[in-house]
């Protein structure tokens, strides 16, 4: 059987692939869970420095979860994925062609960043289909792009070309199809090797704790924090000694 979720390893770069292309790499629950799994301890082990998800044959970045397996599993597989994606401390990037839809958007927006090739379509059919999607969802695409984009996406259901998606602020670039892995893959680097590691987790701790709404005096004292960690680190000092001898750093994470 092949696995639904392909991870490859490339310096501190890890790449989820979505491997259900049969399927427009529909999001199961077995792969949702393992997408998280796999965060989880990548987070724990602190390696990976960027995390690259993508979807497999070229069709679908993904099509949304798999329909036929809704109340199949305990739990809320979808959120557990998210969530995971949401909380791993450096930067995840969506690389997205063909389709995503539904879920596999929602997947997409949960990422730190979203490139796309033109050929990327970009849709939230609920309304078409007579249901309502989680409020949860609603609350994170109002994050993202704001309550005007995100009533023009949910309101209408209607398909948005990635061009649009780009005006729209669901996708941060849009690259041409035969350049979006190699773009995408260097980005990737930039951000694991040339970020300094502990500045780049309070970054991403700081803003998506913002994102929530003012923060609470834990989170105000949790960030001052980290800034401090990251100031007072062999990081900074690296970074300062690199910007001197005009070198590029060489981040340890301490």
């Amino acid at each position: 059987m092949r696995e639904e979720l392909e991870e490859e390893r490339r310096g501190r770069v890890a790449i989820l692939t979505i491997n259900r292309p049969h399927r427009l790499n529909a999001l199961s629950p077995e792969l949702l869970t393992a997408m998280g799994d796999k965060l989880r301890q990548w987070a724990q082990e602190g390696e990976v420095r960027a995390v690259v998800i993508r979807g497999a044959g070229g069709k679908a970045f993904s099509a949304g979860y798999d329909i036929g397996r809704i109340g199949q599993t305990r739990g809320d597989p979808l959120r557990y994925g998210l969530e995971a994606v949401q909380e791993f401390p450096y930067p995840v990037i969506a690389a997205i062609r063909g389709f995503a839809i539904g879920a596999g958007l929602h997947l997409a927006v949960a990422c730190d960043l979203r490139i796309a090739s033109p050929s990327a379509r970009f849709s939230m059919p609920p309304v078409r289909l007579g249901i309502v999607y989680p409020i949860d969802g609603y609350e994170m695409f109002v994050r993202t792009i704001g309550p005007a984009a995100a009533k023009a996406l949910f309101l209408t259901g209607r398909q948005f070309t990635a061009q649009e998606a780009l005006q729209m602020g669901l996708v941060h670039r849009v690259e041409p199809e035969e350049s979006l892995e190699e773009e995408v893959m260097a980005l990737a680097q930039e951000l694991a090797e040339e970020c300094a590691p502990l500045a780049v987790q309070a970054t991403k701790f700081i803003i998506n704790r913002l994102a929530l709404g003012p923060l609470s005096p834990e989170d105000v004292a949790r960030a001052r924090q980290l800034m401090v960690q990251a100031f007072q680190s062999e990081d900074a000092r690296e970074a300062q000694a690199a910007f001197a001898e005009k070198r590029k750093p060489r981040f340890s994470g301490r």
